[in-house]
């Protein structure tokens, strides 16, 4: 039996299937033809997505200088881009909502994820790094394979998230599996048909220090390194698990980071009660 990426991703996407009202909402997202008030009349349709979009807009994330109530305003202010990175975020992490919790701390694995999310577009807009218009989603779903092997392989799963020190997470899963769960993702997002500026950056980015890469790509290995940090205080320090040649490509300095950190660290818990995730605030 073969134990590839591409046979776990195949596994989840028969476990865990995208709802019927997210296929439709993405196609109309990705017709030249769609406009804001059919897609505001189709949103209305699923309350959920209606609300976490109002929630979204309404948040840090965006300042708006004013309160949006109707979701028809929502979608005009934020446009079809945002829009379409929210249906996208709501509907990729709904398909993960009802995995046992008890396998792993999903609570660690959704703050890692939405911090790593976090730092990415912060980065992207501070420094106005090239190519990152869904770097935000990259960041979110970049460790996705770890859920999408849950069901198959719970005891290998978990002592990869038992990392320690002395074993990066990225090493002990390449140590069990001879990948990482990053490569399970790149393979389920593409049988889920995501753009493949999405999905680009989360097949490199373990690599980067190995291989020259886009920017993209360094931007997504430097937050995913920094948001394992931010998740464990005092396991690694920044100079063992950055490299600093990625950091001086991108002209990110430690200062940089620490403001990136307050910045997730602001916004984390809002967007962790928003998403359909066994987050922190979803659970309680």
């Amino acid at each position: 039996m073969s134990t590839s990426p591409l046979y776990y991703a195949k596994k989840t996407q028969e476990l865990c299937a995208l709802s019927d009202v997210y296929i439709t909402l993405n196609r109309m997202l990705s017709s030249d033809g769609c406009s804001l008030e059919q897609l505001a009349d189709a949103i209305a349709y699923e309350p959920a997505i209606a609300a976490s979009i109002l929630k979204i807009a309404n948040s840090a994330m965006f300042s708006m200088p004013r309160k949006i109530d109707s979701l028809s305003k929502a979608l005009t202010i934020l446009g079809i881009k945002e829009v379409k990175k929210l249906v996208n975020a709501y509907g990729i992490t709904a398909a993960f909502s009802n995995l046992d919790p008890n396998v792993v701390d999903m609570d660690k694995f959704w703050e890692i994820s939405v911090d790593c999310a976090l730092i990415c577009q912060y980065f992207a807009k501070n420094k106005q790094i090239p190519n990152t218009d869904n770097i935000f989603l990259s960041g979110l779903f970049h460790n996705l394979g770890m859920l999408a092997m849950i069901s198959s392989e719970p005891a290998k799963v978990r002592y990869c998230e038992g990392y320690d020190r002395d074993e990066t997470p990225w090493f002990r899963q390449n140590q069990v599996f001879g990948f990482t769960f990053a490569d399970c993702t790149t393979e389920l997002l593409k049988l889920w048909d995501l753009p493949d500026s999405i999905i680009q950056p989360i097949a490199e980015f373990n690599g980067a220090e190995h291989e020259p890469l886009p920017d993209n790509s360094k931007l997504l290995y430097m937050a995913s390194r920094l948001a394992v940090i931010n998740a464990d205080p005092g396991l690694y320090a920044k100079e063992a698990l950055i490299d600093k040649a990625i950091l001086d490509d991108l002209g990110i300095e430690s200062s940089d980071m620490s403001q990136s950190l307050e910045y997730c660290n602001e916004q984390a818990m809002e967007l962790l009660a928003t998403f359909p995730i066994q987050g922190r605030k979803s659970s309680e």
